[in-house]
């Protein structure tokens, strides 16, 4: 029977795929990605121009302003009562439904008079803000994929004979990761897409590593304490919702120095303004310096300490 590292993958890959938590984890950041998306696009102040096929170039329309054409005036009304902020130009006047925000109004106004608008920066932020959490989500899951990875394998009972085989003992460990790795990418890339993320492969790399560093630490941290199913349950939920989720996104959207310093406690905190740094240009050294640090320092002693925990080598007691 073959052992190395490749078989060890294929294995790992075959259980993910009968997985169904698994499917939910992959689906659970894209749905989430799709829905931010949708909510930023409709409820925005400034508004989408929607005009006529034959006036399309009678109408100056700023760079950054969605402009929709439509064949009819049937057409433009019909656009216009949709639930996003569409005001529609018709022969020099706007077409409004009633419940356009008074802002998208009067930016259209100023439009349509060929005078400058000013983008709302507080509402461009807030909508960065919401795309980066939310791609943010795609990195959550790595540390649980690894946790149920290795209590799956002792549930099976296949711990003890995975110890035994000719491999290295990282091998295994090594195969959760590489699969959970190709899970966050898959989402990482999708998300990307769907939030808009100015792709540098360069940047985006470097946090994608810090991501499977981190989500490595966490899931091989919690290894050491959950053996059953219904000890990691237990132990992700507080971990998820505070650790992953409350304490990253109070320091990220509550703005004050009190709360900021609370989050930056959190290693998954550097991680959030990490992403967020894509989204603005503006990548924070010190947050990757501190991730990179925390993460080997902490894979060390956690290599150190395996042994401890239920799916490790028992050393052998001297006396």
């Amino acid at each position: 029977m073959k052992t190395g590292f490749t078989a060890y993958i294929r294995k790992d890959f075959a259980l993910s795929r009968r997985n169904m938590l698994i499917w939910l984890i992959v689906l659970f950041p894209i749905i989430t990605a799709f829905g931010a998306s949708g909510i930023t696009e409709t409820y925005s102040d400034t508004p989408k121009i929607v005009v006529l096929e034959e006036e399309k170039n009678q109408f100056r329309i700023p760079d950054g302003v969605q402009v929709l054409i439509s064949a009819t005036q049937e057409d433009l009304i019909q656009e216009v009562n949709d639930i996003d902020a569409k005001i529609g130009f018709i022969e020099g006047k706007l077409v409004t439904d009633g419940r356009e925000p008074a802002e998208a109004v009067e930016k259209a106004k100023r439009i349509l008079e060929e005078k400058p608008i000013e983008s709302d920066s507080l509402s461009s932020s807030l909508f960065e803000k919401v795309y980066a959490f939310n791609l943010y989500g795609s990195f959550l899951f790595f540390g649980i994929i690894i946790l149920f990875s290795l209590v799956e394998e002792r549930k099976n009972k296949t711990t003890e004979l995975q110890n035994v085989q000719p491999v290295h003992p990282a091998v295994p460990i090594l195969s959760k990761i590489t699969i959970a790795s190709f899970i966050t990418l898959f989402d990482f890339v999708i998300c990307s897409y769907l939030l808009k993320l100015p792709f540098v492969w360069e940047t985006a790399g470097l946090i994608i590593l810090i991501g499977i560093l981190l989500g490595t630490v966490l899931g091989m941290a919690m290894a050491f304490y959950a053996s059953t199913e219904t000890q990691a349950l237990a132990i992700l939920k507080p971990v998820t919702l505070v650790f992953l989720m409350a304490i990253p996104g109070l320091g990220f959207f509550l703005e004050g120095e009190i709360m900021h310093n609370i989050a930056m406690a959190d290693p998954f905190y550097w991680l959030l303004q990490l992403v967020y740094g894509l989204y603005m240009n503006d990548l924070n050294y010190t947050y990757v310096y501190l991730s990179l640090g925390l993460s080997a320092a902490a894979l060390c002693m956690i290599a150190a300490n395996w042994h401890r925990t239920p799916y490790g080598i028992k050393k052998a007691k001297t006396y």
